[in-house]
């Protein structure tokens, strides 16, 4: 079971860092989160092939309105006017320690 968030920061408009109830700290850029977006526009919905180009993703992506989504997940717009993801904790702790 991946930890729970204790703290999240948005530390400029292209970081966000987490802080794990377990003591570990990640973060994910900007570029990052909109690569790896799982909204329906971004994912197909039945067959899960990513049908968003992580390359086309532009070096000076911003995030914007970051809001939580319950006590499961983020929800946040993007520079280029993307909007629709939304990103539950397992997702984001995988990813920052990939990262």
């Amino acid at each position: 079971m991946a930890p729970q968030p204790r703290q999240i920061t948005r530390s400029d408009p292209r970081r966000i860092e987490f802080e794990w109830d377990n003591g570990e700290h990640t973060e994910l850029t900007a570029i990052q989160l909109r690569a790896m977006c799982p909204c329906a526009a971004c994912v197909d919905e039945l067959t899960g092939v990513r049908r968003h180009d992580p390359r086309s993703v532009p070096e000076d992506m911003q995030h914007t309105d970051v809001r939580l989504v319950g006590n499961y997940a983020l929800t946040m717009g993007f520079s280029d006017g993307h909007n629709t993801g939304i990103y539950p904790f397992p997702m984001l702790w995988e990813h920052g320690r990939k990262a």
